[in-house]
């Protein structure tokens, strides 16, 4: 496996750490498969009062805790975030294809210190493709762009504004992303 690869960066006061080379070549292909074969529902919204659904697949709250993915994924977080307690909020994949909508969103209110995983699940995806993840400062100018490579993973706090952007007209495939909501409860005990 390549070396892994952790790039941080701060926008508007808040951390996000692009990771690249964190997840094993045999586990990248076992979910990029698994997601193809999910039951995905047009139920999800950015933020309450926009049009449109996405296609959306939650994974059982019961079922979180025993995912080894999932359990290595809060592995990075606490890594990344060594003072802080977490409990899970949710977990879910997003299915989006050509012509769907995502808008401008927070995970959590501005001053909660939330964090999200954002793990993108394609097992091939071409920069021509477009699905980048736009983050935003708190004036809603764009900051930073992260391409969908496959297995990559943006751990970010979930009060940063972002939007996922859909993949493009010429794009046939569908761009899935898993993403794992944690709540910060709170520094860790001494």
């Amino acid at each position: 496996m390549t070396k892994p690869k952790i790039r941080k960066s701060m926008l508007a006061g808040r951390e996000l750490f692009v990771c690249d080379n964190m997840v094993e070549p045999l586990l990248v292909q076992q979910i990029g498969a698994l997601v193809r074969t999910m039951h995905y529902v047009r139920t999800e919204k950015s933020r309450a009062g926009v049009p449109g659904y996405v296609a959306v697949c939650d994974i059982a709250p019961e079922t979180i805790a025993g995912d080894t993915f999932l359990r290595g994924l809060r592995q990075t977080v606490e890594m990344l975030f060594p003072n802080e307690q977490f409990t899970d909020q949710r977990a879910y994949v997003n299915c989006s294809v050509y012509g769907d909508a995502y808008h401008i969103h927070r995970d959590c209110a501005a001053h909660e210190r939330h964090v999200t995983a954002l793990y993108y699940a394609n097992l091939e995806w071409q920069a021509d493709w477009g699905g980048e993840t736009i983050y935003y400062n708190d004036d809603e100018d764009a900051e930073f762009a992260i391409t969908p490579r496959p297995g990559r993973l943006v751990i970010a706090r979930g009060a940063l504004l972002h939007r996922g952007n859909v993949p493009v007209r010429g794009c046939y495939e569908e761009r899935y992303t898993l993403a794992y909501k944690l709540n910060s409860v709170g520094p860790s005990p001494a």
